[in-house]
């Protein structure tokens, strides 16, 4: 049964995306709600797609992308019919599947660590032993950040508070104590990360180095949408494979729609951000969530105590769509 609802899946995927390049003027495009965590530049290739008109090629019509707060309530949202698609991390969707929730984590969106250590200009760094006598500003514990630093710290045999000092801070406000001088290094995500070093911080290590295979967010829908509009899930697949592959091809225009949806901060921060994230591989080359990536990710949800039973890539993956999309190319 499961190879025969595969078969059947692939069918509708490439049915409903070819579908789609047949410009459907005959009816409405499908009207979509896609709700996120939290607005962040991890999800650019969701943004680029909106306002590139990358959406709109494959008959889909997102009028808003809708910040929830956090992954949860995000993928709430898409259970109970609300949205139909969410972004954010796919142990979410394992979580949900453990309360009953019936989701799938459908493509790939962020890749890869997406976290950097900086440090102050003036402060001498070459191997990590150099961080001994230390302090490090660190977002609060469960974060991604805060269980990378801890493995990091782990894997170089540096203690908390006998060989650095380790302080936890409100996420968003890591670079503060470093930028006064009661600090010396700081994790952190983007656009933090530009905006230190526009400050004249300086990057002494990029986890998207260690970590270059990270399923750290995803597209995610419900099994009732794979189900009963399976066409519809692979179209919204294809269109983030192919602003994927915009934003590689033309990294100046994802930059502007960049700015556009984060105007409040400098352009030339947003603009380094971007770039960063495209050479690190944080913007994947395409949609697939492969099985690294996912134990990757799950692997670090277990190191900090959020998961204490398995979650296996088969219950939380539906890798039809991005194998129909991949291999179509």
């Amino acid at each position: 049964m499961k190879v025969l609802a595969k078969i059947v899946v692939s069918s509708l995927i490439a049915f409903g995306v070819s579908q789609a390049a047949m410009a459907q003027t005959d009816k409405p495009a499908d009207k979509v709600l896609v709700t996120e965590a939290f607005h962040s530049l991890l999800y650019l290739p969701v943004y680029v797609a909106k306002h590139e008109g990358i959406f709109r090629k494959y008959h889909i019509d997102v009028p808003v992308v809708r910040s929830a707060g956090s992954g949860p309530t995000a993928l709430a949202s898409v259970l109970a019919g609300e949205a139909q698609f969410s972004v954010h991390g796919p142990e979410h969707v394992g979580f949900a599947q453990e309360r009953g929730g019936k989701a799938k984590a459908v493509s790939a969106v962020a890749n890869s660590a997406p976290v950097w250590i900086l440090a102050r200009k003036d402060v001498a760094y070459e191997k990590p032993s150099d961080m001994k006598g230390r302090k490090i500003t660190v977002g609060l514990a469960p974060g991604t950040s805060n269980t990378l630093l801890k493995k990091f710290l782990i894997a170089n045999q540096l203690k908390d508070k006998a060989d650095v000092t380790v302080t936890e801070v409100q996420n968003g406000s890591e670079l503060g104590p470093v930028l006064a001088g009661q600090s010396d290094f700081s994790v952190a995500y983007q656009p933090q990360v530009e905006q230190g070093i526009a400050q004249g911080m300086k990057v002494v290590h990029a986890f998207t180095a260690e970590y270059p295979e990270y399923a750290f967010s995803t597209i995610n829908t419900s099994q009732q949408l794979i189900d009963k509009n399976p066409a519809l899930v692979g179209r919204f697949v294809q269109a983030i494979n192919d602003s994927l592959k915009f934003m590689h091809a033309n990294p100046d225009k994802a930059k502007a729609v960049a700015r556009k949806e984060f105007a409040s901060l400098d352009g030339a921060v947003v603009n380094a951000a971007v770039q960063r994230m495209l050479d690190s591989n944080v913007y994947p080359a395409n949609v697939q969530i492969t099985e690294k990536a996912f134990k990757t990710a799950i692997d670090m949800q277990k190191f900090v105590g959020n998961i204490k039973t398995d979650m296996h890539y088969a219950d939380i993956v539906q890798g039809t769509f991005t194998q129909s999309v991949v291999a179509a190319k």
